[in-house]
């Protein structure tokens, strides 16, 4: 009877053991590479998509209030494509963390045919101040057919968005 309480206590012991023994650490570079990179955009509207005030004496299906609405349904639609761009562009320029992004204008064209919204942002791939393009839904010109969106650096040039995206 003894016997039996003492290969319980033995087995309890062993398992005890077992599971206390250590473990080596993981490699930390490993981590680092696995680390999925996340942007947090956190959107300002200037120009064309720039908040109206509104003083709370107004009514509320007066003209003005009825434009801001429709303002909010551009800067909506724009900055669902803004990020769009910055989550696929994430990885590839390595941005993470919180990003302060100024939505410049409406989507619209100039020296870049296709209708997009300009935005800018601070990185330090950009060497300074990163000047980008959102297209709705997409580029369908090469290069960059099927890309989100472009992004410049501060010298002008592309750096991301410019090669087509085979589907």
């Amino acid at each position: 009877m003894h016997f039996t309480y003492i290969i319980a206590l033995c087995s309890l012991f062993l398992f005890s053991a077992v599971v206390a023994a250590p473990v080596p650490g993981a490699d930390a570079s490993l981590i680092v590479t696995l680390d999925r990179r996340t942007v947090t955009p956190t959107f300002t509207f200037t120009g064309d998509l720039a908040s109206i005030t509104i003083s709370p004496n107004v009514p509320a299906n007066s003209p003005k209030r009825n434009r801001q609405t429709a303002r909010e349904a551009l800067q909506k639609a724009a900055s669902t494509r803004v990020a769009a761009v910055l989550s696929a562009a994430s990885t590839p320029l390595e941005l993470s963390g919180n990003l302060a992004v100024t939505i410049v204008n409406n989507f619209h064209t100039s020296k870049d045919p296709e209708s997009h919204a300009t935005f800018k942002f601070s990185a330090t791939i950009c060497g300074g101040t990163c000047v980008g393009h959102a297209y709705n839904p997409v580029s369908t010109l090469t290069p960059g057919r099927g890309q989100p969106g472009k992004i410049f650096n501060a010298a002008g040039a592309g750096i991301f968005g410019e090669t087509d995206v085979v589907a």
